[in-house]
């Protein structure tokens, strides 16, 4: 598909992914200053958006199921609900600064009321509506990041297991690609988040996530060591990012054996290829532990809550 011809600006995250594991090279960082500004006319790209997502529903009137905008952020609307961003940084424990952001869904519903992520994803039942509400809440994230984003900045979306399992074979992130496109933003900005586990197909799997590397996307694997993720899979898959389950770095601060097989669980990662994000910090203990460990990257509330705007500095 033709790129538009916006300078490279992934320069920082590719040269983070093709570091030696043991490199100690100081990494830069623009310092930027978050603007806020309210949304003019919309523009062509925008119109382009607009007009894919303006879907009407049996029984609802089209407005039920569109993008649209309020106060300058992107929202969805999806059959009652009003879906929103917010993000969460990640830090290089090298340099503590953040290189990238998580985007995370915030839904509520006609009342008011805040409906979880789990809830929102779990009412879409047809496969084609499930691919749509995927598509829709990452693409108000890509809009609400885009606007606040410097150039080197990166955005982690995360991808349901139920559009993974329901877009042809090969296809996964053609659409989606258009999509960001029109957003302002290309694949090589953007980290997928798959959580392996609780997709069975290991096949159909597979064949994702070389469909996403192959159109430039970055792929994390989410919540490695819950429940049935294992190295075999990590073997199949040669994802670039693995991000551990909190769980794991919770264990190593009360069990001693957790707190050996850690580091080595990290080392093989890195054999692999692959960074490693240590997700879940809340202490400065657990902290202590990811850094002396030697994940790459850390998240969680012990250095910043989600936001709507992009925290650019850790509260630790």
């Amino acid at each position: 598909m033709k790129r538009t011809d916006e300078p490279d600006i992934c320069r920082l995250s590719m040269h983070l992914l093709s570091l030696p594991r043991r490199s100690s090279v100081a990494m830069k960082f623009p310092q930027m200053t978050v603007s806020h500004h309210r949304a003019s006319e919309p523009t062509a790209e925008l119109r382009r958006l607009i007009a894919y997502f303006d879907r009407p529903a049996a029984g609802f009137p089209a407005s039920v199921r569109c993008l649209g905008h309020d106060d300058g952020r992107a929202i969805g609307c999806y059959d009652g609900l009003r879906l929103h961003s917010v993000f969460q940084p990640l830090f290089l424990t090298a340099t503590m600064q953040p290189l990238a952001w998580e985007a995370l869904l915030r839904a509520n519903d006609a009342d008011g009321r805040v409906i979880s992520p789990e809830q929102a994803f779990g009412i879409p039942k047809s496969a084609e509506d499930i691919v749509y509400f995927d598509r829709l809440c990452r693409t108000v994230h890509a809009l609400n990041f885009i606007r606040l984003a410097a150039p080197d900045d990166l955005l982690f979306l995360n991808v349901g297991g139920g559009h993974l399992l329901n877009v042809g074979s090969g296809n996964h992130g053609d659409i989606f690609e258009t999509l960001l496109r029109h957003c302002g933003l290309k694949p090589d900005q953007v980290v997928l988040e798959i959580i392996e586990s609780r997709i069975d197909n290991l096949g159909w799997l597979v064949e994702a996530v070389a469909a996403y590397q192959k159109r430039g996307y970055r792929v994390a694997i989410d919540d490695f060591g819950c429940q049935h993720s294992n190295f075999d899979r990590l073997w199949q898959l040669s994802p670039d990012i693995v991000k551990l389950d909190r769980s794991l770095i919770v264990q190593s601060e009360i069990n001693p054996r957790a707190r050996i097989i850690l580091p080595k669980l990290v080392e093989i990662i890195h054999d692999l290829g692959a960074h490693v994000v240590c997700e879940g910090i809340e202490t400065p203990t657990q902290h202590a532990l990811a850094v002396g460990v030697g994940v790459d990257l850390v998240q969680g509330f012990y250095y910043a809550r989600p936001r709507p705007e992009l925290v650019r500095r850790s509260n630790a």
